[in-house]
């Protein structure tokens, strides 16, 4: 489709500015009570930031600036600029005060000036005890990315996580012998090497002074206080290495289980310092969307479920989040269980008449023929006969009762006469009769007994498969980030530091949601939630026309080039 107009991506950002809430603190933070008034207003700020968002490209300031120059007389009164207040000195003054203001702690709205004057930008007074809100850099990230989508846009409550690589614009300056990564990250192959800087006939020594110790304690190799050594993992058949920047986490909103398709819009961000710890991330990732909307459920890749379990599994339960997960080959294997006649497989809890042959299943491999993995999937499926199943909903303290394979009815036990009645083609446990078997029992799993690997659905079943499947989300969210509609890669920011880089990325994450949002329901023939809320115009949608009206159009278009005259 095509891109927003300039009217158009005008009229969503100030909606968008509006509902965030985020105008009031902006203006009480840039337009001081003493001093030469500014002439370059919060709301122009906010709003050319997202205008220029909403029609898509890189985020620089120089940009930004040329977004505003385009707008007509009348929304330039409206943000409340004065002739020849759009210059970039002005704007990066604004921008940078805003910032300065994040770090300082010091950005913050009155409960009771939720509503400015649209017309003047002016704040009603208050008393000097009026309570403040301290809006931190997660709390504007969390309120821009929550007021990009409509109210008719129902979350299922499922977030889909990743953290991707986002390389600094500042150049690098040294190179260190060993990669610089959190101790909790997946194991790093030794093949795998930091960069060296070299010429054809040998290395190039660091810069003098290079690499410095940054206020984290890590060698810092850039100008970039913030920017720090992390490994991405290799993608489309380029092999894994080490570069310099960020982790960018991002968050969307996944599709509820056995649920209809959502849009992949992201409702959440977090910007931190490569090689950090993914764990502790996630969770304030997560704890940026808990503050617009209920999550209850996470799909997450090794990446997270690969951290110690109280930096991620118990932080996720405690907030009442249940974590979909894959295992890495290390969580795997087989463990004795909490109670005698039980083990844990692959993460799960069975009873010990698991066959031996059945504990050591192979895993799924990338590239896998669709035909053999339904062929395992029906073996880890054949395996679940044995497994323990909650009896009962986990406890907000994270313990859970769970009940035997025969009180289940999925397992014949020859010591529990009730499940010997069952039909014939449930398997038959082998079982000595009158052992003290485990088939029939129920106990309290506490949450600290296998927490890595703890899930609700089995690991390698059909069921597993369709719950973190839903991870896709993210992927293609990212695929939209920095390939399809955003190129996130080195130089779409030209900024330094996390702050500044955070507030640029989620007004770029902002106004994708919008294009996603409307080419979503365009391609299902749906209106555009925020086109209706606005009233905006049916767009014209190149992608409904059929294949025939296309190849109509291109015959009689080859036809007038070629005649001169349009065909009859």
């Amino acid at each position: 489709m095509r891109p927003f107009t300039l009217a158009q991506a005008y009229r969503r950002a100030t909606v968008m500015v509006e509902r965030s809430g985020l105008l009031p603190a902006v203006h009480a933070c840039l337009h001081a009570a003493t001093g030469a008034p500014r002439a370059f207003t919060a709301r122009a700020l906010l709003v050319a930031l997202a205008t220029h968002a909403i029609r898509q490209g890189d985020i620089h300031l120089t940009k930004v600036l040329a977004t505003l120059a385009e707008l007509p007389p009348s929304a330039r009164h409206q943000l409340g600029l004065a002739r020849d207040a759009d210059t970039y000195r002005m704007l990066w003054h604004a921008f940078t005060r805003l910032v300065q203001a994040i770090e300082d702690g010091t950005l913050a709205t009155p409960h009771n000036h939720l509503d400015v004057d649209t017309r003047t930008g002016e704040i009603p007074p208050c008393a000097a005890d009026c309570p403040h809100q301290v809006i931190s850099l997660s709390v504007f990230t969390g309120r821009l990315l929550a007021s990009s989508l409509p109210d008719s846009l129902g979350l299922t409550g499922a977030a889909a996580i990743d953290s991707t690589d986002y390389e600094t614009w500042a150049r690098r300056r040294s190179w260190a012998r060993t990669p610089d990564i959190d101790p909790d990250h997946l194991p790093v192959d030794d093949t795998v090497k930091p960069p060296t800087r070299t010429t054809r006939s040998r290395p190039v020594p660091n810069e003098p002074g290079w690499p410095r110790t940054g206020a984290d304690g890590r060698a810092q190799h850039t100008a970039d206080p913030d920017a720090r050594e992390g490994y991405r993992s290799g993608t489309n058949g380029r092999p894994g290495n080490v570069f310099c920047g960020y982790d960018l986490h991002l968050a969307v909103n996944a599709r509820a289980v056995n649920g209809p398709e959502v849009p992949f819009v992201f409702t959440g961000m977090h910007l931190a310092p490569a090689g950090t710890h993914k764990g502790e991330a996630g969770i304030a990732l997560l704890d940026q969307i808990r503050a617009h909307q209920q999550v209850s459920e996470v799909a997450a890749d090794r990446g997270y479920s690969y951290c110690t379990p109280t930096r991620w599994a118990h932080p996720l339960r405690t907030r009442g989040i249940e974590p979909v997960i894959d295992l890495h080959p290390k969580q795997r294997g087989t463990r004795p269980g909490p109670i005698p006649g039980t083990v844990i497989v692959d993460g799960g809890l069975f009873t010990d008449a698991l066959p031996a042959s059945w504990r050591a299943l192979p895993g799924y491999t990338l590239g896998m023929p669709r035909e053999k993995k339904q062929a395992l999937r029906a073996r880890y499926d054949a395996r679940a006969a044995y497994a323990f199943t909650p009896h009962t909903r986990r406890d907000k303290d994270g313990y859970q009762r769970l009940k035997g394979p025969a009180l289940a009815a999925r397992l014949r036990c020859p010591n529990h006469p009730r499940s010997r009645r069952l039909p014939h083609y449930i398997p038959l446990a082998t079982c000595r009769p009158g052992a003290d078997c485990a088939c029939g029992k129920t106990l309290t799993l506490p949450p600290d007994v296998s927490p890595w690997t703890q899930q609700r659905t089995l690991w390698g079943t059909t069921g597993w498969a369709t719950d973190y499947g839903r991870r896709n989300a993210i992927e293609s969210g990212n695929a939209e980030a920095k390939t399809h509609r955003l190129h996130l890669d080195r130089g779409f920011t030209r900024v330094m530091g996390t702050p500044k880089n955070t507030l640029l990325l989620t007004f770029s994450l902002a106004g994708l949601n919008h294009v996603i949002l409307r080419d979503w329901h365009a391609k299902r023939r749906h209106r555009d939630p925020w086109a209706a809320q606005l009233d905006e115009p049916e767009p014209v949608v190149l992608l409904s026309e059929d294949r025939k009206t296309r190849a109509r159009r291109r015959t009689a278009t080859l036809a007038t080039l070629t005649s001169g005259t349009p065909p009859s």
